[in-house]
């Protein structure tokens, strides 16, 4: 079942409603980029799914876990092994035991980090006649994607994202580079169900369109 979608836009405006409207806002205190601003509503708006953000930082503990235990049960071999080897002394080992397991525990921690920045700058929109992947970590990166360049939209979700209710969308537009995905998108039905129909009134136009111009 398809969810209702706002139809905000009215393509058949005259100029001169546009300026007439213009003016309405202007006379009330509204700025002057109100108008263009309203040329680009988001119907919807979401970011990856903090279920995602939560495992990673399960998943560092574990991984902390885990090394604790390699650190507790792997220096009497180590040092062993420095024992027999010639010309290495035996305080090397310490120093790369202590050295090691902080390493790999700054490793899980700064992975589960970085996850967590890279959700809190990406943002998801579909917008009245395009769809806009935004990114602020670690580099800045707007993607803009007119419907009518969609060729295909679907997603997919892993048992955890089933259970979660989040997964990947993804978009073909017959780009050579491959799909865009949307990684880690909440309520990905929803957000498909939303995209789907105004890929296909884009498509039923530029098609319409088409054969108009083929007729004449």
């Amino acid at each position: 079942m398809r969810a209702p979608i706002l139809n905000i836009f009215k393509k058949k405006h005259t100029e001169a409603g546009k300026s007439a409207g213009d003016h309405a806002a202007r006379s009330k205190g509204a700025p002057a980029s109100t108008a263009s601003a309203s040329a680009q509503d988001v119907i919807y708006k979401t970011m990856p799914s903090w279920w995602v953000v939560g495992l990673a930082y399960v998943l560092a503990g574990f991984f902390w876990y885990l090394i604790h235990r390699f650190f507790t049960w792997f220096p009497p071999y180590l040092y062993e092994v420095f024992k027999n080897l010639k010309g290495l002394p035996v305080s090397w080992a310490d120093i790369g035991l202590f050295w090691g397991e902080r390493g790999l525990i700054w490793i899980a921690i700064l992975a589960a980090v970085y996850h967590n920045l890279w959700q809190l700058g990406t943002r998801y929109k579909l917008a009245s006649h395009h769809l806009s992947l935004e990114n602020w970590f670690p580099l800045r990166r707007v993607t803009a994607i007119p419907y009518g360049s969609m060729r295909r939209v679907g997603y997919q979700q892993s048992v955890l994202g089933l259970l979660f209710d989040y997964g990947h969308i993804e978009i073909d537009t017959a780009s050579p580079t491959g799909p865009l995905l949307l990684l880690n998108c909440p309520k990905p039905k929803k957000f498909v169900e939303l995209l789907q129909p105004k890929v296909e009134a884009a498509v039923q136009s530029g098609l319409s369109h088409h054969k108009r111009e083929a007729d004449s």
